[in-house]
């Protein structure tokens, strides 16, 4: 009984979505390429050619060592083409990390810088007085050094007295006479014709 026959294809392609089984029939038929391409140029007849191709056929469908031996070099190349896709996204990965992580260090040094001046900025103002302390030694300067004499004197005893007397409402009348007195001191009265004299007949005349 002859034995069936068989076709390298179905031996090697038994499911045609795994992609080894793919690999190892397109093994199989560049060999059967080359070996065409090697009778013809040994210049042997089309007759002899054809039997040259059909004996390599039967050759490996009759093989299974030989077919595995497709089968494990289609493996191979899947795996070293794995492995070298694997290396090149894994140098692509780490290459993206990497830039990111660049920009990430450019992007916190650059928020540090701002926080930085911003902090600075507001050290200084809170480094600065504010308005009415610097009123308030204005004043002192201007008291201390800018006036003298009577009117720094009179000045300071409006300030002072009257301020006192915002809180202390019974000596208002004592305020009122200080403060008449540092008037009368500053600008001392000078008779005025005709309106000192009619000023002091008006007091003479009151009860």
């Amino acid at each position: 009984m002859s034995q069936p026959k068989k076709w390298v294809f179905t031996e090697l392609v038994q499911d045609s979505d795994e992609p080894e089984q793919l690999i190892a029939y397109a093994m199989y038929k560049a060999d059967k390429d080359d070996l065409a391409i090697q009778c013809r140029a040994r210049l042997l007849p089309e007759a002899d050619i054809v039997v040259e191709l059909t004996s390599f056929h039967d050759s490996i469908a009759y093989s299974e060592r030989r077919l595995q031996d497709y089968r494990d070099k289609a493996k191979r190349a899947v795996d070293q083409l794995v492995g070298s896709v694997s290396e090149r996204v894994a140098a692509a990965y780490d290459q993206t990390i990497a830039t990111m992580t660049d920009n990430h260090q450019i992007d916190l040094q650059e928020k540090w810088k701002k926080w930085g001046e911003d902090a600075a900025l507001y050290s200084a103002h809170l480094a600065q007085p504010v308005w009415y302390t610097r009123f308030g030694k204005g004043i002192l300067s201007w008291l201390g050094g800018g006036v003298s004499g009577l009117l720094a004197t009179a000045i300071s005893t409006l300030l002072i007295v009257g301020a006192v007397s915002l809180f202390t409402p019974s000596v208002r009348d004592t305020a009122r006479d200080s403060l008449k007195g540092v008037v009368d001191t500053l600008i001392p009265e000078t008779p005025i014709p005709g309106v000192t004299d009619a000023v002091k007949t008006n007091k003479q005349e009151q009860p």
